[in-house]
């Protein structure tokens, strides 16, 4: 049994290089694949780790971060019978069980499975990422399983539910949920939801930006809940298919790319541009709706432009809207302590 790491990376440069190195020295894995999905600037081999299971693929021609397109292509050009899938921010610590005596005793203590000599099921297990800071959406499994139910559904875009729909399909191709990788056998570098959110690095980490991550996330994460039952993917999708530019550069055939149909497309579009600015700019959707789209305009390249009208009412507008709430928050805590001091008078 081998076992491949896989990792994309879009403009992660930073992170990319450091946990490349804490993979490096980890020694229960036979290579490490690393996909550039088109960052602006791309990475060079001379600047990686120098470990001979490194390998470096580049996507050329991608405008935006896509999870599922690009870790399907990763695994598809893994070697590796299982696959450990960590984003540019993670690595393996030293957390994780030393192997056995062979590869498949390793995976019996990691979950607690029976080995081949103890009679294992013929489909073995598989586990998932499990704490905080991105550790749910990594996963370690065996290549074949991955591929019966087709992988990621490529319908999905931006961040978010493409991990929980992923474990529902395989739930229901093998009859058993996920095993968990336990938090401190993965590292994170702890980092902005408006990263997380494809939304780019912020110089300055106020509240408006914190704001506007935590708004970008939750519009993704609810368009992708509404794409998964829209377009249910399965091991008979039809997924991305890609030609090969040069020795390691790769392209994909944009005709084999999943569309949706235009009613979809606009339902989704529509479902995302309001969480989306009902969430940064607090306003209800029986209002957001009566606005004009020049002023709250759809999501644009995978980006939502905050513009100087809506930072004004971000600073304005919606914290008076914050007062009411801050005052009856304020009044519970006050009822909640007069109700502690006069219960044990009650009592007596």
């Amino acid at each position: 049994m081998s076992l491949s790491i896989v990792t994309v990376c879009m403009n992660r440069r930073p992170h990319l290089l450091a946990t490349a190195t804490q993979v490096a020295v980890w020694p229960h894995h036979g290579e490490h694949l690393i996909v550039d999905w088109s960052s602006r600037e791309p990475l060079r081999r001379q600047e990686l780790p120098a470990d001979p299971r490194l390998r470096l693929l580049r996507v050329e021609g991608e405008d935006r971060w896509n999870l599922c397109r690009a870790y399907n292509f990763a695994v598809c050009r893994a070697v590796g019978d299982w696959i450990l899938k960590l984003d540019a921010d993670t690595w393996p610590t030293e957390a994780w069980p030393k192997p056995g005596v062979g590869s498949q005793d390793w995976v019996g203590e990691v979950w607690g499975l029976p080995t081949a000599a103890e009679g294992a099921a013929a489909a073995p297990g598989y586990a998932f990422g499990c704490g905080p800071e991105g550790r749910k959406g990594q996963f370690l499994m065996p290549r074949h399983l991955f591929e019966a139910v087709g992988g990621f559904n490529e319908n999905l875009i931006g961040y978010g539910f493409d991990d929980k729909d992923l474990q529902a399909r395989l739930a229901v191709h093998t009859g058993q949920r996920a095993a968990m990788l336990p938090a401190a056998w993965i590292g994170v570098i702890a980092h902005s939801d408006a990263e997380r959110a494809g939304q780019g690095r912020s110089c300055r980490l106020d509240r408006l930006e914190e704001s506007r991550g935590l708004a970008a996330m939750r519009a993704s994460r609810l368009s992708n809940r509404l794409l998964a039952a829209h377009c249910p993917w399965s091991g008979r999708a039809a997924g991305s298919h890609y030609r090969q530019l040069s020795p390691g550069v790769w392209q994909v055939e944009a005709a084999s790319i999943p569309q949706l149909s235009e009613e979809v497309a606009d339902e989704i579009d529509h479902a995302r541009r309001m969480t989306f600015w009902g969430c940064f700019l607090a306003i209800p959707d029986v209002f957001l709706a009566e606005l004009p789209l020049k002023l709250v305009p759809p999501c644009r390249q995978g980006r939502w432009e905050v513009r100087w009208w809506h930072r004004l009412w971000w600073h304005s507008g919606r914290r008076l809207m914050h007062l009411p709430v801050g005052l009856l928050s304020l009044s519970r805590g006050q009822l909640e302590a007069l109700r502690t001091a006069i219960s044990p008078g009650r009592r007596r």
